[in-house]
């Protein structure tokens, strides 16, 4: 039995619409598209006066979307045009609740929202919403909280053989809903096309990424299973142009990147050392894919090392990116991050920043002046929230009694910055906001697009920075993670 359905064979019986569909699309340039407005236009409850954040972008190789922020009057109510220039996903944000929508060139997608409902309470209608009351749909069944959700427990508990059969079962109950609702109302073709996309490779990189998180789950070290685990890679398409702006894509090529390395390396661990490491990921990349997947494959590798502070091997491989890929969509992306990276070297001030506590209080990061600070980027969200917060509980203690054996003053802070959730995300779930009073952990909110200075290219990313204010480096150290513990006592010291 195959594990995943070729794209190819996914909409065999629409063949018809489709080919009509995409003569149309064809024959539509992209000025012809841009003289469309898009319009989200709706209800916040209980009615006052709301802000609301609306972001979304169109690649996803560095988490910097665009933003802009409504204001709804008195009664709640709001229309905002958004300049979109083609079909993307869209976030937005309001008080305690926020939720993803799917948009078209020229929708006009109304939505009431009761704040403080059920996490998929929000009715949609107008132009587009067939695809958002589907995406509710989705999160109900298929979401980080529904009763289908492989992590943690099932990526836990389960054998190999075991983890691959959920999975199959999981991309199965996904292509029925899929199908059924085509069945029963439109949906646009670009949409269908994303969500069989998302399906086949998010459910590629449970399956490439189990191996790993079950040996973390349950404190083993990591093994490289059988070979007829990795079958799925033979099974699905690893070159699909049409899927890279879809983060479960990109995901899935660094992920057939690493499982090719390891096919060729079992014996000998390289990743330690990026001067072997990386060349063979870029050989797998120049044998194997070609046009724009290269050239996104190539990026992704090239923000690696920059983020780790390897100069010459970027340089190195960076021209070779240019001479090849100057006029790719990925080569703009790979400039901006380049450029951003020199303003968060070692050595040089950590750019300073104002975010709001959970109390709704301005908090700047000059504020800790004269103090350790150790910068942690990461949504609270996250499925391994509660392995992080084990980690601040291990530096918080061993730092306790370093600092009372020594009779010294606390000199250290920890910055939580949360990435996705407004900071009223913390108030409404007691049990972490208890664990960072006891940790003296400091949560603040924050948009993507507010820390564009420290070139967040993956979460979670973590920055340490000395009493002077200047980052001591930028190559993220979870809390957990062996030699930090060290660096921040010999900067106590030093």
């Amino acid at each position: 039995m195959t594990i995943f359905l070729r794209l190819s064979s996914i909409f065999k019986n629409y063949i018809p619409k489709i080919f009509l569909f995409s003569l149309i699309f064809l024959n539509f340039s992209f000025e012809s598209f841009a003289q469309f407005s898009t319009i989200l236009e709706g209800k916040f409850s209980p009615a006052i006066s709301y802000e609301i954040s609306i972001e979304y972008q169109y690649q996803y190789l560095t988490y910097q979307p665009k933003r802009h922020f409504v204001k709804t009057n008195e009664e709640g109510e709001f229309s905002f045009t958004i300049p979109l220039k083609k079909s993307t996903w869209v976030l937005w944000k309001c008080k305690d609740k926020q939720g993803q929508i799917y948009l078209h060139v020229g929708d006009s997608l109304n939505m009431q929202v009761e704040l403080g409902a059920l996490p998929y309470g929000t009715k949609f209608s107008g132009l587009g919403a067939a695809e958002n009351n589907f995406l509710q749909q989705w999160e109900t069944e298929f979401g980080n909280n529904s009763k289908n959700a492989l992590y943690p427990k099932k990526y836990k508990a389960s054998n190999e053989k075991n983890f691959k059969s959920e999975v199959e079962k999981l991309r199965k109950n996904q292509f029925r809903l899929l199908e059924e609702t085509i069945g029963k109302r439109p949906l646009s073709d670009d949409f269908i096309l994303a969500m069989e996309q998302i399906i086949t490779y998010q459910n590629a990189n449970h399956l490439a990424e189990y191996p790993v998180l079950h040996a973390f789950l349950n404190e083993q070290t990591p093994q490289i299973l059988p070979k007829e685990y990795y079958s799925f890679f033979e099974e699905i398409i690893i070159q699909s142009p049409s899927a890279l702006n879809q983060h479960a894509y990109l995901r899935f090529l660094r992920n057939y990147l690493e499982f090719r390395y390891t096919q060729s390396h079992k014996e000998t661990s390289l990743k330690a050392y990026s001067d072997l490491y990386y060349p063979i990921l870029f050989k797998i990349t120049e044998k194997e894919l070609i046009g724009s997947v290269q050239a996104h494959a190539q990026a992704i590798l090239i923000m690696e090392l920059i983020k780790q502070g390897n100069e010459y091997l970027y340089k190195n491989y960076y021209k070779k990116y240019l001479a090849k890929h100057k006029e790719d969509n990925s080569a703009l992306v790979v400039k901006e991050f380049i450029e951003n990276s020199k303003k968060i070297k070692i050595g040089k001030l950590a750019p300073n920043f104002s975010l709001q506590d959970a109390t709704g209080k301005n908090v700047q990061l000059s504020d800790f002046k004269g103090k350790i600070v150790y910068l942690f980027f990461e949504s609270l969200e996250s499925e391994f929230t509660e392995n992080y917060l084990k980690g601040f509980e291990y530096l918080h203690n061993q730092l306790n009694n370093q600092i009372n054996s020594e009779n010294k003053p606390n000199q250290v802070v920890f910055l939580w910055i949360q990435t996705t959730k407004l900071n009223l995300s913390i108030i409404n779930n007691k049990k972490i906001e208890d664990k960072f009073d006891k940790l003296n952990i400091t949560s603040l909110a924050c948009y993507f697009s507010d820390t564009l200075e420290y070139n967040l290219n993956g979460l979670p990313t973590a920055f340490l920075i000395d009493k002077k204010g200047k980052i001591v480096y930028s190559t993220t150290k979870l809390p957990s993670d062996a030699g930090l513990l060290e660096d921040i006592s010999y900067l106590l010291n030093n």
